[in-house]
């Protein structure tokens, strides 16, 4: 578990301890009912309720719990998301986690030179906020790659149907997560927030926090808009494909359409016909249909017809 405490103008380390009235506290730890409970303890916070809530959340949502809230968001981290809970009193703020968050290990780092960080306990919940909508943007630009590929392969007649619906499902549940989370800004941003060092509600900041994921999901659903014309333009290719079949295949059809009717009508039978005494004549024939076969299936599998 990770403790630090601004004292003045210094950020240090300590053991787990009640503040004092102008102490300013972030605990990062795991999301574990021992920590929980430890910390629950150490505040004065209700033990019970903490360790029910952060035990049962799967989802992006902000409760007050009297004199704590309690605000649970999901933070883009390498490849995948990290569900944060975040616990939020006057001067201490908690964040807990089940797994290693680099967000969090960044504003760790950057304590040491950056004290103002932690000028007070919401200022800190808004750079992590601030932080995630930037991390989620950034996650944007990856998706925003990944759409230039499919195009790129769609339009050189290559088959990405799964590929775009699952990047598809991706960015729905992106969204979704998003959309909670926006919720949750636009909650604080209606909250007022005492300054650290006069007391007198400050400008809210959480309006940006607002705008930024509002930006994100804006971006979400142009790529969303842009995936659906994709698709499109694959069942356009698909059908033009097609027609291009069928009028190669009617051309080959018209062509020995009447020879078949001739050599039909008239029983190949003729006396001049010298392929009637031929050895093995039967046998040839047959071979010669086999190959037939064989080679217009070798070439419908070349043009990708099949």
């Amino acid at each position: 578990m990770r403790i630090n405490i601004k004292d003045g103008n210094q950020v240090k380390q300590v053991s787990l301890v009640p503040p004092t009235a102008d102490q300013k506290v972030w605990i990062d730890g795991r999301n574990d009912d021992e920590t929980v409970v430890q910390i629950a303890d150490a505040l004065g916070w209700d033990v019970a309720a903490l360790t029910s809530i952060t035990r049962n959340v799967d989802r992006a949502q902000l409760q007050n719990l009297g004199q704590v809230s309690f605000i649970s968001v999901f933070v883009p981290d390498a490849d995948t998301l990290r569900q944060v809970h975040i616990l939020l009193a006057h001067s201490v703020l908690v964040t807990l986690h089940n797994e290693p968050v680099g967000m969090l290990d960044d504003i760790a780092l950057e304590l040491a030179q950056k004290a103002d960080l932690l000028q007070s306990a919401h200022y800190l919940l808004y750079e992590i906020l601030e932080r995630t909508a930037d991390r989620f943007l950034e996650a944007m630009d990856h998706y925003e790659e990944a759409f230039d590929v499919l195009e790129e392969e769609v339009l050189n007649g290559h088959d990405r149907t799964h590929a775009v619906f699952a990047l598809r499902h991706e960015l729905h549940r992106q969204r979704a997560i998003l959309a909670d989370m926006r919720r949750i800004a636009a909650r604080l941003s209606r909250r007022q927030f005492a300054s650290a060092s006069t007391g007198a509600p400050e400008a809210n900041i959480f309006v940006d926090v607002y705008d930024g994921f509002y930006h994100v999901m804006d971006n979400i659903d142009s790529l969303r808009d842009n995936l659906t014309g994709l698709v499109d333009l694959q069942l356009n290719q698909r059908s033009t494909r097609l027609n291009e079949i069928m009028k190669f295949l009617t051309i080959f059809s018209t062509i020995f359409l009447p020879l078949s009717f001739i050599t039909g009508f008239l029983g190949m039978n003729l006396r001049s016909m010298p392929e009637l005494y031929i050895p093995y004549g039967q046998e040839f024939t047959l071979f010669l249909m086999i190959l037939l076969v064989a080679t217009m299936l070798y070439v419908f599998k070349r043009r990708k017809w099949m």
